[in-house]
């Protein structure tokens, strides 16, 4: 995984810790990422159990998200 997606990731965990659930169009633009790599990096997220899906574009962040983020961070 590129140093790219793995910042962008911790930006949409950042953002997630604050306001959750949050829109994946208030990520993007929160983020200022382009929506394909916010969608891709919401889907990546997911399949790490690292946020989870609320319906009609939400996602929220999981107990694992929130380790994952205090890992990333300490490093």
């Amino acid at each position: 995984m590129s140093e790219f997606s793995v910042q962008t990731e911790v930006e949409v965990l950042e953002l997630l810790v604050d306001e959750s659930p949050c829109h994946v169009m208030d990520i993007t633009n929160a983020v200022d990422g382009h929506p394909i790599t916010i969608d891709q990096a919401c889907a990546h997220l997911h399949s790490e159990g690292c946020i989870v899906p609320r319906g009609r574009g939400l996602y929220e962040i999981t107990d694992a998200g929130e380790q994952r983020l205090e890992t990333q961070q300490e490093s």
